[in-house]
């Protein structure tokens, strides 16, 4: 790439014009020569007039413009680099251009670009899902967590090492299928003294999954309107859409965001929150649980398994006000956690392994019999790469060490 040496930078607007017959024309310049990457100072100009600017050290520019020239071309150029024409005439006020040139040397046409909004960004992200997502079915192994908080202090904690089977034959119904195979496992002491019985938190984890879970919602290209997409962020490979949706006639609110890789338009990762509706107006068949969500987050993570995208970490917390059934007031604070991290991919032996019916439709990992394996936890891999929570550990030994917990708590 050629150097531009310049000692200060400052857009320039070259002609005043009224604000009222103003829209701003906003964008990124990406140097496609070095793998993307944000090209300061490179000029950006209205063809056939004064109108333009120049870029900052990420590649940003802002310039008013008369509406009247959306008409017209954005011409972006820069020393040693073929010179790229827009059309703007779509320009929409919200709008941000990504605009990627590179050098004459190497270039010998005008690179092709595409500009999009939020809305457009997610839309194609939506549609790359068949191609992006793993179209096949798979075995995922890797390590479970699940703790529980009770007034402020841990009080409940269960790892186990798992395998799920999933099926991918459809990305819109991208199902884990609820079979799941226990390797190992380990749990400590139970301290709660809410009641809470619990239930397969594993299996709720892995139904409530990302594609066919929010497919109703934000991965609905009908709905994306109502979720006013919008660019949180970006970089090199990646936009951030945020999304959040204020629908009054639900019991809860919801907001996102997704992270999608500019090459490909996969989705790399996603974080869901949800939250109660204070104008919600409960109809008279909804259900009186003593149980009342403060706030839920979702995050989910994908990596390329064989040139495609699966699931590579999935976490769930909830936050939960326990109210007691004769005051309404509110007994218990329990906060849940529930972690699965990937690190193993089998699609060679998917039909051997199902066959031999070691994969449940259920799970029972609170009160499962188990024998402690105390050579295979400590060289687990999942354990360090993903280590416990000092705290987590602080409050659960306040009366014994966890190591001592675990047997004690396997038959």
């Amino acid at each position: 790439m050629k150097k531009l040496i310049i000692t200060s930078f400052a857009i320039v607007v070259l002609l005043a014009v009224k604000a009222q017959d103003n829209i701003y024309l906003r964008g990124f310049v990406y140097d496609k020569d070095a793998n993307n990457a944000p090209l300061g100072t490179a000029a950006v100009q209205i063809k056939n007039s004064q109108l333009g600017g120049l870029t900052d050290d990420n590649g940003y520019f802002e310039v008013p413009v008369p509406k009247i020239n959306l008409k017209d071309s954005l011409k972006v150029s820069y020393v040693g680099y073929l010179p790229t024409l827009l059309s703007i005439i779509s320009y929409k006020e919200g709008d941000t251009l990504r605009i990627y040139v590179a050098s004459s040397a190497e270039t010998k046409q005008e690179v092709v670009i595409v500009a999009m909004n939020a809305k457009g960004i997610l839309l194609k992200a939506i549609q790359n899902m068949k191609t992006n997502l793993l179209y096949d079915s798979l075995i995922a192994t890797g390590l479970y967590r699940q703790y529980h908080k009770e007034n402020g202090k841990y009080v409940r904690l269960i790892e186990a090492d798992v395998s799920v089977a999933v099926n991918c034959k459809n990305p819109y119904k991208y199902s884990f299928h609820e079979l799941v195979q226990i390797n190992k496992q380990r749990r400590a002491q139970n301290y709660e003294t809410n009641g809470d019985i619990h239930g397969d938190h594993l299996v709720d984890l892995l139904k409530e999954n990302p594609y066919s879970y929010n497919k109703s919602n934000f991965l609905d290209p009908k709905k994306l309107d109502f979720y006013s997409p919008k660019i949180a962020g970006e970089d090199a490979d990646q936009y951030i859409i945020s999304l959040q949706y204020k629908e009054s006639s639900s019991a809860k609110l919801e907001r996102a965001k997704v992270w999608i890789a500019k090459e490909t338009f996969a989705m790399t990762r996603m974080e869901i929150e949800k939250f109660p509706n204070p104008y919600y107006v409960k109809t008279r068949y909804a259900n009186d649980s003593r149980w009342k969500l403060v706030n839920e987050k979702d995050v989910i993570e994908t990596e390329k398994v064989n040139g495609k995208y699966v699931v590579k970490s999935m976490i769930r917390s909830y936050n939960h006000h326990v109210l007691n059934r004769n005051t309404g007031n509110v007994d218990f604070i329990v906060e849940e956690s529930f972690e699965i991290y990937f690190d193993n991919y089998n699609m060679e032996t998917v039909d051997e392994d199902l066959a031999k019916g070691r994969f449940t439709v259920l799970t029972n990992l609170c009160a499962d019999t188990y024998k402690y394996d105390a050579k295979f936890w400590d060289n687990y891999d999942g354990v360090e790469d993903h280590p416990i929570n000092p705290e987590i550990k602080k409050d659960l030994e306040h009366a014994k060490p966890l190591t001592q917990q675990f047997v004690e708590s396997g038959k």
